[in-house]
């Protein structure tokens, strides 16, 4: 069967051929790259279809965040690892402490301000475009945005959802000016207990090895090193 490509770049766009399918958005806003996702699919499919994306004007085209025994379909499609990210986790029992600072849920996120603050808050590979941002809210059955805002509008701001047992931080980020006076762990506290209040028994989440202010904030909190790194790859690296 013929690989049809759905969509106009730098919109998503969804590439399939027969049951086969894969979608694919710009990474973030700053550059000409592609995030990858195989939703079925064999490796000579997810090879073909990243070989019809470099024909978009695109530059490099990355995995999501794998768990290694998810890589080996990507690694024998041509993908190489890129970086890597450490996995934390913690138990939700007993009493969690409450956020020093207010923390408000929306249900109408303005995305162009979240993404305004990560911007800010991340160096430029792992910043998040709006439709990264809407992605990571629609990634679990349940999730939620919490936000801190102030006279000037949002200055931090967490995604976080839940499935079954088990929550995810999916993001977190402050405004760099307003870093260091507790509106992460505010953010991270308040987190915790909207899973909590969902039926989640454990949080897991994500950072860069070398995020040391994250990782020393995760740690007061709680959570301990998994011992576990997720993989991001790139193709034909």
């Amino acid at each position: 069967n013929r690989l049809h490509v759905d969509g106009s770049w730098p919109d998503p766009v969804t590439v399939r051929r027969g049951w086969a399918r894969a979608s694919a958005r710009p990474w973030n806003d700053d550059g000409p790259d592609a995030a990858m996702r195989l939703i079925r699919g064999s490796h000579e499919f997810l090879a073909e279809a990243s070989r019809s994306l470099e024909s978009l004007d695109i530059r490099d085209i990355f995995s999501p965040a794998l768990y290694p025994i998810a890589t080996r379909i990507w690694a024998r499609a041509g993908y190489k690892e890129h970086t890597s990210l450490s996995v934390m986790e913690r138990y939700l029992t007993g009493n969690l402490t409450e956020p020093t600072y207010p923390v408000q849920t929306t249900d109408q996120p303005d995305w162009s301000s979240l993404a305004r603050v990560d911007r800010a808050a991340f160096t430029e590979f792992w910043r998040m475009s709006t439709a990264g941002l809407s992605e990571a809210v629609r990634a679990t059955p349940r999730s939620a945005v919490l936000q801190i805002e102030e006279e000037n509008g949002v200055v931090g701001y967490a995604i976080v959802g839940s499935q079954l047992t088990s929550s995810f931080l999916q993001r977190v980020a402050v405004l760099p000016e307003r870093a260091g006076r507790g509106l992460g762990t505010a953010l991270l506290r308040a987190s915790m207990l909207w899973a909590q209040g969902k039926g989640a028994r454990t949080m897991v989440l994500n950072v860069r090895p070398e995020n040391m202010r994250a990782t020393d904030m995760y740690s007061r909190e709680g959570f301990a090193n998994t011992g576990t790194a997720l993989q991001v790859l790139r193709f034909g690296h």
